[in-house]
């Protein structure tokens, strides 16, 4: 299996991570009643508790983007050292921008999501060429 597909798989064991701790979150603040109900009545969200639902989000939409490029690239057999670099970029930033975002990092954060915009753009080249 590619680096590109295993980042696939790692990216989404970050997001399965992310919403566990969000559906943790939920009952230990809001109650089981609450968290497996509807949760239409709920005040928002605010500080970490809001970034944490902001980052897993911008994750979903990266690896929205992501996985079907790496994937492209996997099933058409363009990838090399590039494109395993671009995934592995694009792993690493992921990772950091989702800790960076909890914890409220600002600069860091941006910095890291636009690493990981590098690492999409290095993995999609072959498919522009």
């Amino acid at each position: 299996m590619s680096i590109e597909i295993q980042t696939v798989a790692a990216v989404s064991g970050l997001l399965l991570l992310l919403t566990l701790i969000q559906g943790t979150r939920n009952v230990l603040l809001l109650g089981l009643p609450t968290a497996a109900g509807n949760q239409h009545n709920i005040d928002p969200w605010t500080g970490a508790n809001d970034r944490l639902n902001r980052a897993t989000r911008n994750l979903i939409e990266a690896i929205a983007i992501f996985a079907p490029i790496a994937i492209a690239v996997q099933v058409l057999g363009l990838t090399n050292e590039w494109t395993a670099l671009g995934a592995k970029v694009f792993l690493v930033s992921r990772v950091i921008h989702a800790i960076v975002f909890v914890i409220g990092v600002p600069w860091v954060r941006t910095t890291a999501w636009t690493g990981g915009v590098v690492g999409i753009v290095m993995v999609a080249l072959p498919l522009l060429g």
